[in-house]
């Protein structure tokens, strides 16, 4: 079967798209556990930026619309830690698919916006790369 051009551009363009990889934003203080983190997402294929706090994470989802899921650690330093940067995120990015990480704190139950996944650190990488494919998948 042939295509015009214009078809096959645009069926070339259709599939770039559905392979272009998923943008994971990571907030973590820790530098040893973020390097991991960006290390083992890469490895699965997702494009991951960093930042080591609340305030640089802003600033990232602020400049880069193609972000798709925030992960971040619940403590990190200055005044914007993990549950009020996931709140603030939540509300000015609803496209986001968000998971707050701790090996510390518990959040409340109520403690959570609506719709941000908790998991405990340390956590299976395999868990984790499939938690984040499955959020991608719901809240597209």
């Amino acid at each position: 079967m042939e295509h015009s051009p214009a078809v096959g551009s645009r069926l070339a363009s259709v599939n770039c798209i559905a392979t272009a990889p998923v943008t994971v934003l990571i907030v973590e203080d820790d530098e040893i556990v973020r390097e991991l983190g960006v290390e083992l997402l890469s490895d699965a294929g997702f494009q991951v930026l960093e930042a080591s706090n609340g305030k640089e994470a802003l600033s990232l989802l602020e400049s880069n619309s193609k972000i798709g899921v925030l992960f971040t650690d619940i403590n990190m330093p200055g005044s914007l830690d993990g549950i009020t940067l996931a709140s603030i995120a939540a509300v000015k990015w609803p496209h986001l698919a968000i998971i707050i990480g701790s090996g510390n704190v518990l959040p409340r139950s109520d403690g959570l916006p609506s719709g941000i996944t908790f998991i405990r650190k340390p956590c299976d990488p395999e868990s984790v790369i499939q938690l984040i494919r499955e959020r991608m998948t719901t809240s597209a």
